[in-house]
């Protein structure tokens, strides 16, 4: 709150000095030499600035998949796309207010500027604060919490290779795509280049032949 005060009332100060701002008739008949609008942007600093936040919910879990949206997927799904004729877009949307999807038709430019607005500046954190999630804290807090909850900790540790690529790609990559048996890995490398990879995909295609 006290960021977001500071940060809009210096936006003020810098444009109306470089005489970027256009002040309401109402508002400039109440400035004088005594009561300038530097000093009006000062009074501002005495209010609190409440932000406008829904009403609390127990839907937790509809809270944390509309937010995880903005933090690891793009605005809008690629499913929502209907068409693109190489001047205008097409999408579906959902309106809230009668609860039923409808399409729309925007200009490319139109759509681009829509899209670019939901795209966060270099170094602006999406999360600031996460509590017992927190890299540097999740060791120590997050078997309490399973604690507190009667559960197991099962994911505490971080979860490995294989684990997080059967999650997200399908596919185990200890099992053969040739015969389907297990595979053991007994050797990493890092930095190698293509010829490398070949070279190690053929001797695996030998062997399978044997």
């Amino acid at each position: 709150m006290r960021m977001w005060r500071y940060a809009t009332i210096k936006l003020f100060r810098k444009c109306y000095q470089n005489k970027q701002l256009v002040i309401p008739p109402p508002l400039q008949k109440m400035f004088n030499p005594a009561y300038t609008f530097n000093t009006f942007l000062d009074t501002l600093y005495q209010k609190d600035w409440i932000i406008d936040c829904q009403k609390p919910t127990n839907h937790y879990q509809k809270i944390i998949q509309y937010l995880g949206r903005y933090f690891k997927r793009p605005p809008i799904a690629e499913s929502k796309l209907r068409h693109y004729d190489g001047q205008e877009v097409t999408l579906a949307y959902l309106d809230h207010v009668s609860n039923t999807y409808k399409k729309l038709r925007l200009p490319a430019e139109d759509f681009i500027r829509r899209f670019i607005q939901h795209i966060p500046d270099i170094g602006f954190r999406m999360v600031r604060y996460y509590g017992f999630l927190a890299n540097r804290l999740r060791k120590k807090l997050l078997p309490i919490v399973y604690q507190i909850l009667n559960q197991k900790c099962s994911t505490c540790s971080p979860p490995s290779w294989v684990a997080l690529i059967k999650k997200y790609f399908g596919f185990n990559p200890l099992t053969c795509i040739l015969c389907g048996s297990p595979m053991t890995r007994y050797q990493s490398y890092y930095g190698a280049n293509i010829n490398v990879i070949l070279s190690y995909h053929r001797e695996l295609a030998l062997h399978s032949k044997i």
